[in-house]
């Protein structure tokens, strides 16, 4: 990314419907409910899947 040398996006997309999407809004899940307890100080950002 030009704006942060060295700073990487990753985006991750599955087949609506199929495991590997419920694979992601699991660990989605699992970032949300880290967030809610953490430092949001402290906390970085994730995103999860979109839905369509």
């Amino acid at each position: 990314m030009a704006a942060e040398p060295g700073l990487t996006l990753t985006v991750y997309t599955a087949e609506p419907g199929s495991p590997s999407e419920q694979g992601l809004r699991l660990l989605a899940s699992w970032a949300a409910t880290r967030e809610a307890g953490a430092d949001p100080r402290q906390t970085q950002r994730t995103a999860a899947p979109r839905r369509e």
